[in-house]
């Protein structure tokens, strides 16, 4: 690959994190400890992960992860157990995992023939994984939180299906109308 190939992508790339950071900003709905359900915020990062495949979706899906983590820093904050492995166990679930999922959507994606199947079946899958991380923050570090007699996985479940189901599919829709209505944003080729 050469340099300016590369320029290329990483340019891509940097605005593909760019525009998810200030969707991200963007909230419909926030859950009041975290978690929310917004215009789009992690479709630039798929994009890139479709366009450019796993070694350069992945490595845009972390950035983004980390950008996510230093806009939600509050949220760690609010940890009801302070101490330094549940910071440490919180930043890897809530954020570095969870949106570094998301550069896989494009290794999925390519699996399939049917573009639009590999969109449903990436996006789901990372937006799956997204939610099993949550889950396991809930149950591990957030489970104070859960109402007396209540089972902390079942809360945690609900609480994080609440916000993290509606965010998948409006990013799932989005992905599939820029397939059918823009199809080359969805592939690797650029416009010449």
């Amino acid at each position: 690959m050469n340099a300016n190939r590369k320029v290329l992508i990483l340019a891509e790339g940097a605005m593909c994190v760019a525009l998810g950071s200030v969707l991200s900003l963007l909230t419909l709905f926030r859950m009041p400890m975290g978690g929310s359900v917004t215009p789009f915020s992690t479709l630039p990062v798929i994009v890139f992960s479709i366009r450019r495949g796993a070694k350069w979706g992945i490595g845009g899906a972390l950035t983004f992860s980390l950008v996510q983590l230093l806009l939600g820093i509050s949220n760690v904050a609010a940890i009801p157990v302070k101490n330094f492995y549940t910071i440490i166990l919180c930043a890897a679930l809530d954020y570095v995992l969870a949106y570094a999922a998301l550069g896989l959507t494009g290794p999925i994606a390519r699996r399939f023939k049917k573009p639009w199947a590999g969109i449903c079946v990436g996006v789901a899958a990372t937006g799956l994984t997204r939610l099993l991380c949550s889950v396991l923050s809930g149950i591990i570090i957030w489970g104070a939180f859960a109402p007396e007699g209540m089972n902390i996985a079942v809360y945690s479940f609900a609480y994080n299906a609440s916000w993290c189901l509606p965010d998948v599919a409006i990013t799932l829709a989005a992905c599939l109308a820029l397939t059918r209505v823009i199809p080359f944003i969805m592939t690797g080729k650029e416009i010449k």
